[in-house]
């Protein structure tokens, strides 16, 4: 039984076939950076104050992180982190941070060790260049998206429940202070109060003769 053997050409020139695999080499690299920065981190806690590796000092929102998956001067959302989840800027390193790991500024040991160890969730925002004016830039725009948060009462965006329950009080007494109804109590609590308007006196006609 003889045996038919088909040979298939391909419809596409080899020319085009190249030119689509370079414009798609782009996207997969996206996308490889993508899943290197995104996803589950291991996060822990420190309280060394001082400057950081990027030339910052340490504050709130500071996150040491490994230059090689997050460089200096990037802009993440963490979550899952209860009251800490926010906006961080990376502007520290670690010599044990290495790989899928973060570790975030707290002012005292008590409240890093009250947070221990966790995963959690990144996103990144924006990568940094790895350079002082970049995470100094970052690091604006992160204060940036904190106040505003903080001014609108949103919580776990770029804002913390912490920062909430320390700048919140102030915020919102800011906004009652540009309420129509704050510039009455202001008058009522004004020791020399305006004076009433007076009525012109009611006369008794005389009785008729």
């Amino acid at each position: 039984m003889s045996r038919l053997v088909f040979h298939f050409r391909s419809a596409v020139p080899l020319r085009f076939v190249t030119l689509w695999l370079l414009l798609g080499l782009p996207f997969l690299k996206i996308g490889a950076a993508d899943a290197k920065t995104n996803g589950r981190f291991i996060a822990t806690a420190y309280s060394v104050t001082g400057i950081t590796a990027s030339g910052e000092y340490t504050h709130r929102h500071v996150v040491a992180a490994d230059p090689d998956i997050l460089p200096i001067g990037s802009r993440i959302k963490i979550k899952w982190a209860g009251r800490y989840s926010g906006e961080y800027v990376v502007a520290d390193t670690g010599e044990k941070i290495v790989g899928r790991r973060l570790d975030l500024y707290m002012p005292n040991a008590t409240e890093c060790k009250k947070f221990g160890r966790r995963q959690v969730r990144v996103k990144l925002i924006q990568l940094g260049a790895g350079t002082h004016a970049d995470a100094k830039q970052a690091d604006k725009a992160v204060k940036q998206d904190v106040a505003k948060d903080v001014s609108k009462g949103a919580v776990g965006n770029a804002a913390t429940e912490l920062d909430w329950a320390t700048q919140g009080g102030k915020a919102k007494a800011a906004a009652l202070a540009g309420t129509p109804g704050s510039t009455a109590a202001t008058s009522a609590a004004s020791p020399n109060p305006a004076p009433k308007p007076t009525t012109p006196a009611q006369t008794t006609p005389a009785p008729q003769q």
